[in-house]
């Protein structure tokens, strides 16, 4: 009760007094509270700042790299295309070359067809010659029954068209064919 007393008459602070003098714990602890709610709004808006940089940070790099990738895809592409058209520059070039030497393989194997009957034809017509030569070696000794026998063989050879028709030691001379045709007269 002592201590009951010594409440009463301990003046009490009357309510609008108190106030204006001291701030209760009341307005201390809102106004703290104000200002713990600004600061974490602070941070929290300095957090996100530094959020939102160091995003635009990754994506400035991510745009850079990617650029470079591009660049160098671009330089790849660009690389195989030029490597593309010389293969199929060089390709036509050499199609070109293989028709060129086909054409002319063709021409060397039509002109070794042609040797080869002008070979075959000369051959028959040296057959021919070794043939009216004998015919006529036999007929100027005066063996005329020899010289029908070789005629008939001859004429049996086939090898009678073979003999030529122009004379190579005498220009203006008779022919081989027309020299045989008169001694084919002179033995039938």
């Amino acid at each position: 009760m002592a201590e009951s007393g010594k409440d009463m008459k301990t003046p009490s602070p009357t309510p609008g007094k108190t106030e204006e003098r001291k701030p209760s714990a009341r307005t201390r602890a809102r106004g703290q509270q104000r200002r713990s709610r600004r600061s974490v709004f602070q941070y929290i808006t300095v957090l996100f700042a530094a959020a939102f940089l160091l995003l635009l940070m990754t994506y400035m790099m991510q745009q850079r790299l990617n650029k470079a990738e591009i660049d160098d895809l671009q330089q790849s592409s660009n690389s195989t295309l030029q490597t593309l058209e010389n293969i199929i520059a060089e390709r036509d070039q050499l199609r070109q070359e293989n028709q060129e030497l086909s054409d002319q393989l063709e021409d060397a194997i039509q002109a070794a067809e042609n040797s080869s009957a002008t070979v075959k034809e000369q051959d028959r017509a040296l057959q021919a010659m070794d043939w009216f030569w004998r015919i006529q070696r036999q007929f100027s000794r005066g063996y005329t029954r020899a010289a029908r026998e070789l005629a008939e063989q001859f004429e049996a050879s086939g090898l009678v068209d073979a003999l030529p028709d122009v004379s190579y030691a005498e220009p203006d001379g008779p022919s081989p064919k027309q020299q045989y045709a008169e001694l084919y007269d002179l033995l039938f």
